[in-house]
């Protein structure tokens, strides 16, 4: 039985790698005008004067005869028509933004790259393509397909470069320039989707490090903390630069989330990954990212595995979705300002959001013997068997969590 309860976070419109998924709806070509000579529409349909209703969502008020209408946009992007107020027939109408319109992208789009710019109809101007993001639709990347980049070699591991962008400007100084590592595992071969493993070290990694996952059938990302961030609520209290702001002072708005969102979308657009089983691991510090990422990224990470490190007090609404597994270590219990964020908390809370059930069974996962709550489609493991030490899990994360992982759908 749970030892205490959380609130259950809410769930908000399913967010993939920081966007909004949308989807784009074409428009009727038909319009209908009252009120003047009958006339022909080039938006599509016979006018019969009057007021006109705009296949692109707009309307106008002519003096008689045809409007042109912006049309359809089944790219995404926002339709802007053009054209003046109308009196002659043969004059087009004032347009409007059509209801497929989606700066985000929308169907017809790539999913990795977002839609294209929309194309106009007769007296429309053509839309502004979407943002786009890595996941605006889940199953294999933009990258299958592609050669590796040049120099890279299977089963090698490869440093990389990134700036981030879009993070609340208190953390420009200390997040902008990050790293990362990928490795293509041995069987790797540029058109098979691969899972992939987001990997977290402990503090003080600033290279690439090998791991359990790596050359076993998963796309292997390493993640490194940033280099350039020092003290206050940047890094753990105490901890030189080389932690994950995602730890006993981590902040709601971490920066860890953008630098997640960014490097995974660069990873789909280079590599050939599933991008429906994105898996996060860590250890220590890389433990308390995943949790963040369970959390503030579940829509997007189907599953975690978090050893020694549990989930900090100040997090943003839990998106819910992710199946996690603790292996608790020596953080089973903590407590910051008297607020309990051990990795217990963690998995009273993720049980709730999940909608597991609170009674669990024993199950084996590899070589752990674990508490399971199942009875949801994301279910939480409680693995203490692996010791109280710190980083206990670590030698476990491969068995265990690729076990855990392999029951999901």
């Amino acid at each position: 039985m749970l030892s205490r309860k959380t609130v259950v976070c809410g769930v908000p419109t399913l967010v993939f790698f920081g966007l909004i998924l949308g989807a784009c709806s074409g428009n009727s070509n038909s319009s209908t005008n009252s009120g003047g000579t009958t006339g022909v529409n080039p938006g599509g349909g016979t006018a019969s004067g009057g007021t006109p209703t705009f296949p692109g969502g707009g309307s106008a008020t002519t003096t008689g005869g045809t409007a042109t209408g912006g049309g359809a946009n089944p790219n995404g992007g926002t339709v802007t028509t053009m054209g003046g107020s109308g009196g002659s027939p043969t004059m087009p109408g004032t347009g409007g933004t059509p209801a497929g319109g989606m700066s985000t992208g929308g169907t017809g789009g790539t999913p990795q790259t977002g839609g294209a710019g929309g194309t106009p109809a007769t007296g429309g101007s053509g839309g502004t393509p979407g943002a786009g993001g890595m996941m605006s639709m889940l199953g294999p990347s933009a990258g299958c397909g592609k050669l590796p980049p040049a120099g890279e070699t299977i089963g090698q591991t490869t440093p990389k470069t990134i700036d981030i962008t879009g993070m609340d400007p208190k953390y420009v100084a200390g997040y902008t320039h990050r790293n990362y590592c990928t490795t293509m595992p041995d069987n790797y071969d540029g058109t098979t989707p691969l899972p992939v493993v987001f990997y977290g070290p402990g503090c003080g990694a600033t290279g690439c490090e090998g791991n359990n996952f790596s050359g076993k059938d998963y796309f292997i990302v390493q993640a490194i903390a940033s280099l350039d961030a020092h003290g206050g609520a940047e890094v753990p209290t105490g901890a030189a630069p080389g932690c994950f702001q995602a730890g006993t002072v981590g902040t709601a708005d971490s920066p860890e989330g953008p630098y997640f969102d960014q490097v995974m979308a660069e990873v789909a657009a280079t590599y050939c990954i599933d991008t429906s089983k994105v898996y996060a691991a860590g250890t220590s510090s890389g433990s308390w990212l995943s949790n963040y990422l369970a959390c503030a990224r579940g829509g997007a990470v189907r599953g975690a595995v978090c050893d020694s490190g549990g989930l900090q007090f100040d997090h943003p609404t839990c998106t819910g979705g992710a199946a996690v597994m603790e292996i608790p270590g020596d953080t089973a219990t903590k407590t910051v300002d008297g607020h309990e964020i051990g990795e217990a908390a963690a998995r009273d809370m993720f049980i709730q959001l999940n909608g597991c059930s609170m009674t669990p069974t024993t199950m084996q996962f590899g070589d752990l013997s674990c508490d399971f709550y199942g009875g949801c489609a994301s279910p939480i493991a409680w693995c203490p068997s692996a010791g109280g030490g710190h980083q206990a899990g670590n030698s476990h994360l491969y068995s265990a969590g690729t076990a855990f992982w392999s029951m999901l759908q």
